[in-house]
Parts: structure tokens; C-alpha cells; sequence
């Protein structure tokens, strides 16, 4: 009997990205836009490792994908850093 609920079952199920969604568009812009940048980042870097082949190119590369993660995370650390210097307002 398996007792315990694997990353990937969860991250499948419909209702996790209609709660995700949600937290995206609802909750994390409350706390400001660096929230919302990293929670974006990490949802992609999520998605992107456990369902890779879903991400794959034509010729089986996740090179793509790996651009749009980094690119990702690159965003929100200039938001972050903007937001910090008092560029940016929430």
C-alpha cells in the first residue's frame, strides 16, 4: 500500500494548476511584484524538472527550455534587485 502522494501524481492533477493559477494571479501580486516574479520562476523550474518531455524540442532537446528557465530566473533577479534600490514600486 503506497501511503505517500510522488511530486509528479500532484503536480498532474488538474485541480494543482487551476491552485497555482489561482495563487498566481490572486495571492502572490499582494506581496508585491518580486513575489510574483519568483513564484512564476519557480513554477516554470518545477514544471520544467518533472515533466521534461512535455518541454522537449522536435529533435529531443530541453535546451529550450533550459533558456526559458534561466531567462526566467534572470528576470526576477533584476526585478528583485530593482525593486530593492527603490526602482520599481509595488
Amino acid at each position: 500500500m503506497k501511503t505517500t502522494i510522488l511530486l509528479k501524481s500532484t503536480m498532474a492533477h488538474p485541480y494543482f494548476s487551476v491552485a497555482c493559477a489561482m495563487c498566481m494571479l490572486f495571492i502572490l501580486p499582494r506581496y508585491g511584484c518580486v513575489a510574483t516574479m519568483v513564484g512564476c520562476a519557480t513554477m516554470l523550474s518545477a514544471y520544467v524538472a518533472t515533466f521534461p518531455d512535455s518541454f522537449r524540442g522536435r529533435s529531443g532537446s530541453l535546451t529550450l527550455a533550459r533558456y526559458l528557465v534561466a531567462a526566467m530566473w534572470a528576470a526576477a533577479a533584476i526585478v528583485t534587485v530593482l525593486s530593492l534600490l527603490g526602482e520599481l514600486q509595488d
